[in-house]
């Protein structure tokens, strides 16, 4: 058994630099509606990561287990369907897989992460006009759901160009990010275009030493192309058909639902302390005779998901699972932070990602339904766990280097 995994670290090993190739494959079958194949082909990259060091750590193989025993829960196709268990499974599993690897393996992979924005851009673009139809995308799914993956890709390749050192590699990285933003822009979507903005503007804010007139300057242009987005969004009249007042009615729909979830919830018998569960209980209590604004935009029962991460969680799961939810936010800033301090030794760009996920799950819960969404968010915080490189691991994969070997040779 002891030669078996040997040989199986050995190959996990050679494959290791090749595997993060999954993820621009599986988004362009996803976005090609081959959604079996993208997210069967996610399944065998989860189980390869956490086949790696299960020989020193055994409890990769509890977490294996329940890979395979819910593999096809996992892989099932929910397209718009409200989600359940198992997503939160698939951001647990894929942080397991992201966990604790180096800080050379992680700037690896961030290439082939961001590269995802290669056959998203690619078939946005060959989808024309039939890119956006009614509240889906070419790809079948609701396009913020492809506008957050746009988004998260454009901060990834932020991060992606403070670890680079060399200037074509720092070239790579802006053209990346630029095509996340050209990205966000054609999903329509303004959280991914000003979420991913905002998260890269605080970290630039943070990471230097401004001068007053510096700082006014910055601040005067922000403020100006802030004002400029926002009345662009809300308050522009067009010549033919009013888009600004779809968007004011959308974000109060997104304000009631949020604020009627919590307050369904507290009320239930049950719902405070355990959550109403998975599926539709809330949505069944906020329709239009509890949100009225939701009629103007014809909608003829509630929202199928709270728009905010932690009034889902407080539906879902209670109290218990709010607290842990804010928490888990707490004590992933606080990582993040650290790291940020001393990027010259950990990873810099995670102190951004925590940023723009958390901008994201206040109006959007963007782990539900997308598997490639749920990978990349699970394995891309697993970055907060980032370590050096273990030498002992290293002495272990040579033959005659480890402790005891030299004197059993005398």
């Amino acid at each position: 058994m002891n030669a078996a995994q040997q040989l199986l670290q050995r190959g996990l090993r050679a494959l290791d630099p090749w595997l993060d190739v999954v993820f621009p494959i599986a988004t362009a079958l996803i976005c090609a509606r081959q959604r079996l194949a993208g997210y069967s082909l996610l399944v065998i990259y989860l189980l390869l990561r956490l086949l790696q060091r299960s020989d020193r750590e055994p409890w990769r193989w509890i977490l294996i287990s329940l890979l395979i025993v819910n593999a096809g829960l996992i892989i099932e196709d929910r397209d718009l369907r409200p989600g359940g268990p198992s997503d939160y499974l698939i951001v647990a599993l894929s942080f397991a897989a992201g966990f604790q690897r180096t800080k050379e393996q992680w700037i690896r992979g961030l290439i082939w992460m961001c590269s995802c924005i290669v056959p998203l851009l690619v078939l946005s673009l060959a989808a024309g006009d039939k890119m956006i139809e009614g509240a889906s995308s070419f790809s079948g799914f609701n396009i913020n759901k492809l506008g957050f993956l746009a988004g998260l890709l454009t901060v990834l390749a932020y991060g992606w160009l403070r670890e680079a050192k060399a200037m074509p590699t720092k070239w790579l990285a802006i053209a990346a990010m630029g095509l996340g933003m050209g990205e966000a822009i054609l999903t329509q979507s303004r959280a991914s275009l000003a979420a991913p903005l905002l998260a890269i503007t605080i970290d630039l804010a943070i990471s230097r030493r401004w001068t007053l007139r510096q700082l006014l300057i910055t601040g005067a242009l922000c403020i100006t192309l802030a004002s400029g987005a926002i009345y662009s969004w809300y308050f522009h009249t067009g010549t033919t058909y009013n888009l600004a007042t779809d968007y004011r009615l959308g974000e109060l729909n997104r304000a009631e639902t949020i604020r009627c979830w919590f307050e369904t919830t507290a009320v239930s018998s049950r719902g405070a302390w355990l959550g109403l569960g998975y599926g539709k209980p809330a949505q069944d209590q906020c329709g239009p005779e509890r949100i009225p604004s939701l009629r103007r935009m014809e909608k003829s029962e509630g929202l199928q998901h709270a728009h905010n991460f932690y009034a889902q969680i407080f539906t879902e799961s209670g109290i218990g699972g709010l607290i842990l939810a804010a928490g888990i936010t707490v004590a992933g800033f606080r990582k993040a932070w650290n790291q940020h301090q001393h990027c010259h030794a950990r990873l810099s760009f995670t102190l951004p990602l925590m940023l723009y996920l958390t901008l994201m799950a206040l109006g959007i819960t963007y782990w539900q339904v997308m598997m490639i969404n749920q990978v990349l968010v699970g394995y891309s915080l697993a970055a907060l766990t980032a370590t050096d490189p273990d030498p002992s691991a290293a002495d272990a994969a040579i033959p005659g280097t480890q402790p005891g070997a030299n004197a059993s040779q005398g």
